[in-house]
């Protein structure tokens, strides 16, 4: 019972938190004259990703693949998955300098992220896996994109007169709050979720599958629904878009610059499912109409999430 109880308020707070999390950041874009593009990539997909740099510190330090499985499988779910359901909810229109500048970055910091895990450039020629070299450069290739964003943020800026504005100490008050809601939120739900799985008898491959992989994108699902919803499609794409990025050059470049990460081999299909995806993501902006992830795209992403998910049951 206490299970069910821990999940039920998990999902609350997710709730209740991804909501303050998208006023605040979204009052605060248009006070400071910040993209609203710029928030969801840098605050809000940054913030939701501390689930996963957590599981990444711990797996990695505990010798363990884990981290790295649940980043894969995390960011396939965010773009198949979490974007098709807010394109079936509400069509997410973006502008055209964020596909053409940003959507390439996603795929790109996946295809590095593939290079250091499976071609020794840095390092140890041995190890199989980021090496602390490549860490470094992962790392430093992030910073630099933190950098260029920096540096084009007011350029993006698109007054929004539904925006409810707070006080920018209230902003970043609710933006704080929120991260911190959908942070500890989407970890009793995970917790509470895995504990009523093993209840039901359920294998340790499932819950892997479905609790470990699945649950640490519940932030990013739930600010994504909750944005779409709203017709916001910076917070809602710019989150995935961020979160993604940030797993891939910020995560693995800074856990592996304290410890190398090393790499099973068959996580190689994996990572290609993931790229993939972001491909995918690329080519729906011109289908259709251009820079729309209308319900058609969103359809294909989430049968796609599906196939592959059947297919990972199967696997075992």
């Amino acid at each position: 019972m206490e299970h069910a109880v821990l999940f039920l308020v998990g999902f609350a707070i997710l709730l209740k938190g991804s909501g303050v999390l998208i006023t605040g950041a979204s009052s605060l874009a248009q006070q400071l004259r910040l993209s609203t593009w710029f928030i969801g990539i840098v605050i809000v997909g940054i913030g939701t990703s501390i689930p996963e740099l957590s599981i990444s510190f711990a797996s990695a330090f505990n010798g363990v693949t884990i981290g790295l499985g649940t980043i894969i499988g995390s960011n396939t779910f965010n773009i198949f998955a979490i974007l098709g359901i807010a394109a079936l909810l509400s069509p997410l229109a973006l502008q055209r300098s964020w596909v053409l500048r940003d959507l390439p970055v996603n795929i790109a910091a996946i295809l590095l992220a593939a290079i250091a895990l499976y071609l020794p450039i840095l390092g140890d020629p041995a190890f199989t896996g980021i090496s602390r070299p490549e860490g470094i450069a992962l790392l430093a290739s992030f910073l630099v994109w933190m950098t260029y964003l920096g540096t084009r943020k007011r350029a993006d800026t698109a007054s929004d007169p539904d925006i409810r504005i707070v006080a920018i100490p209230i902003a970043i008050g609710m933006v704080v709050f929120g991260i911190l809601g959908v942070i500890f939120g989407g970890r009793w739900v995970v917790e509470g979720g895995e504990a009523l799985a093993r209840a039901a008898g359920a294998s340790e491959a499932f819950i892997g599958l479905t609790v470990i992989g699945i649950g640490t994108s519940l932030p990013e699902l739930i600010v994504s629904v909750r944005a779409a919803l709203r017709r916001n499609a910076a917070i809602a794409v710019g989150n995935i878009v961020g979160s993604n990025v940030f797993d891939f050059l910020g995560i693995f470049g800074l856990t592996a610059a304290v410890r190398p990460i090393p790499v099973e081999p068959g996580l190689a299909f994996d990572i290609l499912i993931t790229a993939l995806s972001a491909c995918a993501l690329f080519a729906a902006m011109f289908v259709g109409k251009r820079y729309v992830l209308g319900r058609l795209q969103g359809f294909g992403l989430l049968s796609a999430y599906l196939a592959y998910f059947l297919f990972l049951l199967v696997r075992g």
